[in-house]
């Protein structure tokens, strides 16, 4: 099977979840036998993919206003382009999956359906229903809908849905949010797997635990705000707070690193990060924003170096306290997180909440590829049972 993977950042492994599941996907797939290209909207700075990366566009949004402007401009018009068409039918894909679309806009559906091919789309955020795909202003209070606006955004890029045969999804929530823009699709529900790390071992978290950990973007959206307005009250009750990673928000996680309320370790790789997930007990997610996956991939990790995990019930992980051991729910803000702390500092339940974590597993990654190359075969199939049927309607 030919597979052509769209995403706005293709498989670089320096932007985030959507390009990590990119990268996964297309490796596995090699592994299996299947030919995988990726095209990318932008410029690649780490790329993920050892195979074939086709780049649309010279420059990146973030740092090329123009860019970021004929993004937006894009999304609006939606055209699928002879450019656009010429890069697809060049993969020459038997199924073409889409994912962050950026960049690209829902203008490749159209090209695929002229181009007879089946299309499978996975929604990682919130692009179709909001231009910041965040559901949030810069601010960090909900994001209102322009009336006009993104309604006429949202119509623009839902036009070409008709052409999606199978959507999968990472989360009920985020099923629940976009079932209405596509009526004619089949949705799947795929979540992120907890596999090895690939690591030694690494030493128990403490008990009680000593350490609360948070690793990724330095955002407003992942809750830092919370988390460091949180953090003397924390180490009033014996935490250590420790932060790694790097954003638009690490000024702030600097300035109480200097005031000794938390430790930063800026962004961590390698034997890096395995040292500071080691040195953490319990680890957080504070997310402000409707977190779509249920789990992310950072939920997931944490996981599988068996440290329980704090998440908020926002979007997606309110659904991963019932389903994946280790992970807790908790109200959101710096309440919720100290009392869910305070709650953990109990020895005989931080133990046995800790025992509860399976240990991780590479038949979860097989189990997870196989149901993508099952949506695949499906979306083939079905694809060919419509242009059959429309071949006799002739």
């Amino acid at each position: 099977m030919r597979v052509l993977l769209v995403n706005a950042h293709g498989a670089d492994l320096a932007r985030g979840g959507a390009e990590k599941y990119v990268s996964e996907i297309a490796a596995g797939l090699g592994r299996r036998g299947h030919e995988a290209t990726v095209l990318s909207a932008f410029p690649l700075e780490h790329d993920g993919f050892a195979g074939e990366t086709v780049v649309l566009h010279a420059t990146d949004w973030r740092g090329d206003n123009r860019r970021r402007i004929e993004n937006h401009l894009g999304d609006l018009v939606a055209n699928p382009s002879e450019r656009l068409e010429a890069a697809v039918a060049a993969a020459r894909p038997d199924v073409v999956h889409t994912n962050n679309l950026p960049g690209i806009s829902t203008a490749i559906w159209e090209v695929c359906r002229r181009l007879d091919l089946p299309v499978v789309h996975t929604i990682h955020d919130y692009y179709l229903l909001c231009p910041r795909v965040t559901l949030q202003r810069r601010d960090g209070t909900p994001c209102c809908p322009h009336p006009a606006f993104c309604r006429v955004r949202t119509a623009r890029l839902a036009r070409w849905t008709r052409a999606v045969g199978d959507v999968i999804v990472v989360s009920d929530h985020v099923h629940q949010r976009h079932e209405r823009l596509f009526p004619r699709a089949a949705f799947h529900l795929v979540r992120i797997p907890t596999t090895p790390l690939g690591w030694a071992p690494l030493e128990p978290p403490q008990s009680p635990p000593q350490t609360i950990g948070y690793m990724g973007a330095l955002d407003r959206v992942k809750g830092i705000e919370v988390l460091l307005a949180a953090a003397a009250q924390l180490g009033e009750a014996g935490f250590v707070v420790q932060i790694a990673g790097a954003g638009r928000l690490r000024g702030l996680v600097e300035e109480a690193a200097a005031r000794g309320v938390v430790h930063y370790a800026e962004t961590v790789h390698g034997e890096a990060k395995r040292r500071f997930v080691e040195a953490t007990d319990l680890a957080v997610l504070p997310s402000t924003w409707e977190e779509p996956g249920g789990p992310p991939y950072s939920v997931a990790e944490w996981l599988a170096a068996g440290r329980p995990i704090l998440v908020s019930r926002r979007g997606g992980l309110e659904e991963i306290g019932a389903q994946f051991a280790g992970a807790v729910t908790m109200e959101c803000g710096p309440e919720g997180l100290v009392a869910a702390a305070r709650r953990l500092a109990d020895s005989a339940a931080w133990d046995e909440l800790v025992r509860s974590i399976p240990a991780p597993d590479d038949a979860a990654a097989a189990d997870w590829l196989d149901r993508h190359e099952a949506v695949y075969e499906l979306a083939r199939s079905r694809w060919v049972g419509v242009w059959a049927r429309s071949a006799s309607a002739l």
